[in-house]
C-alpha cells in the first residue's frame, strides 16, 4: 500500500477515530486503527465493539492495500510532522514507513484481516437536520441518561419520528429530559434508542454550524 494525504486532513482523520480506540481490551486488534485503500477511496476505520467510527480522508492512492497500525503511536507521530504532505507506505509484512519532508518513522503493523467491521446499515430514509440543531438536543438530554449498566435502554436517548415531530428522551428513574423539533418534510414513524456514548462523541465531532447538515 502507498497513500499520500497532507498533514491536516490525516490528523483530522485520525483525531476523529481516536474516540473509537479501546484503553483496555483483550484484542489486541482492536487497539489498531485500519487503514484501507483496497478502493477508490481511503478510509480510517476503529472499532471497540460499542462504538464504531469510519472516516474518508482525501488523499491520493498510488499502491492499493490495507493495514492496521497502532492508533496511539500513529496519532503521535502524524501530530509531531511537518505542515506537508504525508507518504505512508507498507511492505508485504505490513511494516509502515511514514515520511514527511526529512522526517522518517518506520512502525510494525499488521494485517487488516483480523479487524472488527463495522457492520453495513441499510439507509433506506435519512432524517437530515442541522449540525447545531442535534449538538444541542443531546447538549440538552445526554444529562438525565443513567450512568449505570443495570439497565442498557436507560444509558442510552429514544429518538422518535410521529407526526413529523422529532423527539429525544433521555430518563435516569429520577429524571427525564424530553426536547422535540417540527421537521419540514414527511418522515415515516420510528423510533430508536441511541448509546448515550455514541452521542457523546458525535456530539464533539459536529461543528454546531447552523449551515452544515448532518443525517
Amino acid at each position: 500500500m502507498k497513500i499520500i494525504c497532507s498533514k491536516s486532513s490525516l490528523l483530522k482523520s485520525v483525531s476523529i477515530a481516536l474516540k473509537a480506540v479501546p484503553s483496555k481490551t483483550t484484542m489486541p486488534i482492536l487497539e489498531c486503527i485500519l487503514m484501507d485503500a483496497t478502493t477508490n477511496q481511503i478510509k480510517f476505520t476503529t472499532n471497540d465493539m460499542e462504538l464504531g467510527i469510519e472516516t474518508i480522508v482525501d488523499g491520493t492512492i498510488e499502491e492499493k492495500g490495507k493495514v492496521a497500525l497502532d492508533a496511539k503511536i500513529f496519532y503521535e507521530i502524524i501530530r509531531r510532522l511537518p505542515d506537508n504532505d504525508v507518504t505512508i507506505k507498507t511492505d508485504d509484512k505490513y511494516a509502515a514507513t511514514i515520511t514527511c519532508e526529512k522526517a522518517k518513522f518506520n512502525i510494525p503493523g499488521k494485517s487488516g484481516e483480523d479487524f472488527a467491521y463495522l457492520p453495513m446499515i441499510e439507509k433506506d430514509e435519512p432524517l437530515t437536520i442541522s449540525q447545531y440543531t442535534l449538538k444541542e438536543m443531546i447538549r440538552q438530554t445526554i444529562f438525565s441518561i443513567a450512568v449505570n449498566e443495570n439497565n442498557k435502554l436507560m444509558t442510552g436517548e429514544l429518538f422518535e419520528i410521529k407526526n413529523n415531530c422529532l423527539k429525544v428522551v433521555s430518563l435516569d428513574g429520577h429524571r427525564i429530559s424530553i426536547r422535540k423539533m417540527s421537521l419540514k418534510k414527511d418522515y415515516s414513524d420510528r423510533k430508536v434508542v441511541v448509546p448515550g456514548k455514541t452521542l457523546s462523541e458525535v456530539s464533539k465531532i459536529l461543528s454546531g454550524e447552523v449551515d452544515d447538515q448532518v443525517s
